[in-house]
């Protein structure tokens, strides 16, 4: 009886030995899976990034009047005729949009380091130096969450056309 006790608790030694071999295996695969995933994921995220931010681009080329406008409302954002402002007020608002979203991503570290800094240097010159800018800030800014509105603001301050008495 001790012989056929011994071979059971050698099998059963045996067994458990095999299960922990193969609850590690298992975690190694879950590992590379998550891994895979997390690489997917974060290529997803940087694509979709690039698609929100090139679509005002490909507008702006797609029309030689809706360049003309942004041009115009730039260089006098309240002297432009309320249809060309509303146009040129939905264009930064796609952009704003496309800032923001890359923003949480940055937060969240979704999205690929090294795309951050150059969305935020393009976007955050153009909110500190494009007068259109302030004037789309001061109508649309409730638009946008906490902590993003503050961030953009902060930015916005910066453009010398903030405070200035209207044209």
């Amino acid at each position: 009886m001790t012989n056929k006790r011994s071979g059971l608790e050698q099998a059963a030694l045996v067994a458990e030995i095999l299960g922990g071999i193969a609850v590690v295996v298992s975690v190694i695969y879950l590992a590379v899976q998550i891994s895979d995933n997390t690489r997917i994921l974060r290529s997803q995220t940087h694509y979709s990034a690039l698609e929100a931010l090139q679509r005002p681009f490909e507008m702006m080329l797609e029309s030689d009047s809706l360049a003309e406008q942004l041009v115009a409302c730039r260089e006098a954002p309240h002297g432009v005729a309320e249809a060309v402002w509303r146009r040129c007020r939905n264009y930064y608002f796609m952009q704003a949009n496309g800032w923001e979203y890359t923003y949480y991503q940055h937060l969240d570290e979704a999205l690929p380091p090294s795309l951050w800094p150059g969305v935020d240097g393009y976007m955050g010159g153009q909110a500190r130096t494009n007068p259109g800018w302030v004037r789309f800030w001061e109508e649309m800014a409730d638009g946008f969450g906490e902590p993003f509105r503050s961030y953009i603001e902060e930015r916005i301050r910066e453009n010398p056309a903030h405070g200035q008495p209207r044209e």
